[in-house]
């Protein structure tokens, strides 16, 4: 499991001198963060990844998978973490992992396969339910339009088979009492940039229902955690996964590119943020949804 350093907030901040040695997607797409390549994106990534792997106690985020998977999917593949583990785990399993750049991958296992796609743009190469398992995590709340994408990951999916969908709320929330101001002022300028786009940053509480409302599932779950800011939570198992998130969203409000800088955001407020992120005595948590759904056989 990946370790998470001690964070402190920064004494001097200049966005554009700071991420200038970022490496970010080049290809038209919304993302704001630094791609899968970029080193210090890379073990913000795996820090989130390992962190929910570490809840979770693996990679399946409590959903029931087919015994023995002959396809699995995952939608945007980042660091490629999850999908070459789960190729390990299954070898006998086909492995597509699906991004528009591809990450620095070492050694991969033999059943696993990358493919360079733009998920929105891009014709999707695989056939009505070829997948038993398709995971699409921290992806569609990038997605303008999330819901196009969301229904080809459906159309993708084997009848019978689960798809699984991960995304936060993306708000602050704090335990008994209000979230400081300067906690709220990022997502308030992140939110306004995404609008722009055409973007929803909140996608999490909207899987269910929309899932639900396909008619396309027999069944569908939702198990919302909260992803708190420091270890004081009663119950161990969040405490790695909150550390995970809390570097994900530290280090991510830190690599924004510069568009959502020319938006309005600034360096005093990402700090801002950050020293009420460090702060335990406010209890901060961002609530992230993961959701997983069975697909109807064929004729029902």
């Amino acid at each position: 499991m990946a370790t998470v350093e001690v964070l402190k907030p920064s004494t001097a901040y200049d966005p554009a001198q700071v991420n200038a040695h970022r490496e970010y997607h080049k290809a038209q797409t919304p993302y704001f963060f630094p791609a899968g390549t970029d080193e210090a994106e890379w073990d913000r990534l795996n820090a989130q990844h390992y962190g929910i792997k570490a809840y979770f106690k693996g990679n399946r985020h409590g959903a029931r998978w087919p015994k023995t998977p002959r396809r699995i999917l995952e939608l945007g593949v980042g660091t490629g973490a999850w999908a070459t583990e789960v190729a390990a785990e299954f070898p006998k399993a086909q492995v597509v992992g699906v991004d528009v750049v591809q990450p620095r991958l070492g050694k991969t296992p033999q059943n696993f396969t990358f493919v360079s796609m733009n998920v929105l743009d891009d014709v999707w190469p695989f056939e009505p339910g070829s997948f038993d398992v398709v995971n699409c995590r921290f992806l569609l709340m990038h997605m303008p339009n999330f819901e196009r994408v969301l229904n080809k990951a459906i159309d993708v999916t084997a009848p019978g088979g689960i798809l699984m969908l991960a995304d936060p709320a993306s708000r602050f929330q704090a335990e008994g009492r209000p979230v400081p101001p300067e906690a709220s002022k990022l997502y308030d300028v992140y939110w306004g940039y995404c609008k722009t786009q055409g973007i929803v940053p909140g996608t999490g509480p909207l899987f269910a229902p929309l899932l639900a409302a396909s008619k396309k599932f027999s069944e569908v779950h939702e198990l919302v955690l909260p992803a708190c800011m420091g270890p004081w939570p009663k119950n161990e198992r969040l405490h790695p996964f909150g550390e995970g998130m809390r570097k994900g969203i530290i280090d991510g409000a830190r690599s924004l590119n510069s568009k959502v800088f020319e938006f309005g955001l600034t360096g005093e407020i990402v700090e801002g943020m950050v020293r009420q992120v460090l702060d335990p005595e406010n209890r901060l948590y961002v609530d992230e949804y993961f959701v997983w759904a069975r697909k109807k056989q064929e004729g029902l």
